[in-house]
């Protein structure tokens, strides 16, 4: 049995996505586990469909277990989303392998740029420094390596890249928990990260969600047929698209009851920023045009819409700094069930099943995390075409696809 494990979002799961999994079975793989974000995202924006769907999607491509990745880490900067997924990932206790797409796909570079970040203290110490002036975590690093590291193009170069810079925060939280998961990485084929351009059967999850919001069907011919007749099921049912606009007036109303001391409680705002916050509030009248009118060289859009997501789902520092508490069951097969025969023997947190009666395994720090998941299930009903039931998250136990062996 090799087991590898792969951090994603599946938003929606997409002919690339696929092409990784593939990948990793040529180089040996027999168990896929998907560590994955649930329903308000790194771009710091709601999924645009639920997260049962997106694990259902998952094991009709090729993944066997879907764990999901706590809110806290899934709608988090880079470094702290790393930081949650590789954790969880190691606290399965059975993982052999981390396998990732990059821009550059060279497992050797990246992990050469990360030692290098990892190495030189006066990196981390300008980094802090650029961060508390309100750098994004990209910009920040790479001034720091320009003022520290001679012949430093290629590692700069390497974080201009969206999906590098994950990658070498997988790297840099596997080294510092000196953890003998092994890597393996697969270069982004087709498409980048964000591109509305499509390539042949490839197209980037953004591109694909535009289709979907605009009804342009032509999407079918970048999805794998499961993914195509779940969306297809969900926009018929009104549980797709999820868009923040669907919502503005709620996420509004909580932003205009905020005050700047309680801005500069969610992650990611330094001092300073929490007025600006304030004023962009009070002189626009819609989430987009606060997101703009706050956004600058040092404030990324990404970012901002972040702190808003925190912000809405009433997520603070003092919680998002904690590790994870638990893992959580999305989805699983036959295969999967193997895994989690495995992961009940390894695992170093509690596995979370059935919501309702696992959360009495938690301490009270998994039970905030927990707490803030279903509130972001619960909110992201509010986002849907249709309006969705409460609760429904609390209740529902492990799907099952396929024969549970």
């Amino acid at each position: 049995m090799k087991i590898t494990a792969i951090i994603s979002e599946y938003n929606p799961f997409h002919n690339g996505h696929k092409y990784l999994i593939d990948k990793a079975r040529e180089n040996g793989t027999t168990h896929c586990i998907a560590v994955m974000g649930g329903n308000f995202l790194q771009r710091g924006d709601c999924s645009i469909i639920d997260k049962y769907s997106r694990a259902e999607m998952a094991l009709c491509g090729g993944i066997d277990l879907v764990i999901e990745l706590p809110q806290i880490y899934a709608a988090a900067s880079a470094e702290r989303f790393a930081f949650g997924a590789v954790d969880t990932i190691i606290k399965c206790g059975c993982v052999d392998e981390l396998a990732f797409g990059s821009e550059c796909g060279d497992t050797e570079l990246l992990t050469k740029a990360a030692e290098i970040l990892d190495n030189h203290s006066e990196i981390q110490t300008l980094y802090k420094n650029f961060l508390k002036m309100g750098y994004s975590h990209p910009r920040a690093m790479q001034s720091a390596i320009e003022e520290t590291v001679k012949n430093h193009d290629n590692i700069s170069e390497l974080l201009s890249k969206p999906n590098n810079i994950l990658a070498i925060e997988y790297i840099k939280a596997l080294r510092k928990s000196e953890s003998k998961i092994d890597l393996f990485s697969v270069k982004r084929a087709g498409v980048f990260h964000n591109e509305l351009e499509t390539c042949g059967k490839l197209a980037s999850a953004s591109a694909i969600r535009e289709m979907v919001i605009n009804k342009n069907n032509s999407y079918y011919k970048y999805i794998p047929d499961k993914s195509y007749e779940i969306l297809q099921n969900a926009i018929k049912d009104g549980r797709c698209p999820a868009e923040s606009k669907n919502n503005e007036r709620g996420i509004l109303s909580v932003l205009r009851s905020m005050s700047a001391d309680d801005f500069l409680q969610i992650p990611d705002v330094t001092e300073g920023l929490e007025n600006r916050l304030i004023k962009a509030i009070k002189q626009n009248n819609s989430v987009p045009d606060i997101i703009m009118y706050v956004k600058s060289k040092r404030y990324t859009y990404a970012r901002i819409s972040r702190i808003i997501t925190c912000a809405y789902l009433g997520i603070n520092k003092e919680i998002a700094a904690l590790s994870p508490q638990y893992i959580r069951v999305l989805a699983l097969n036959g295969k999967g069930a193997e895994i989690l025969k495995v992961m009940k023997k390894t695992a170093e947190l509690p596995l979370v099943m059935s919501p309702a009666k696992d959360i009495k395994k938690l301490d009270e720090k998994g039970k905030a995390i927990f707490e803030t998941d279903i509130r972001a299930a619960d909110l992201h009903g509010l986002f849907t075409p249709q309006v969705q039931p409460c609760s429904l998250d609390f209740y529902s136990g492990v799907k099952f696809v396929g024969n549970i062996l």
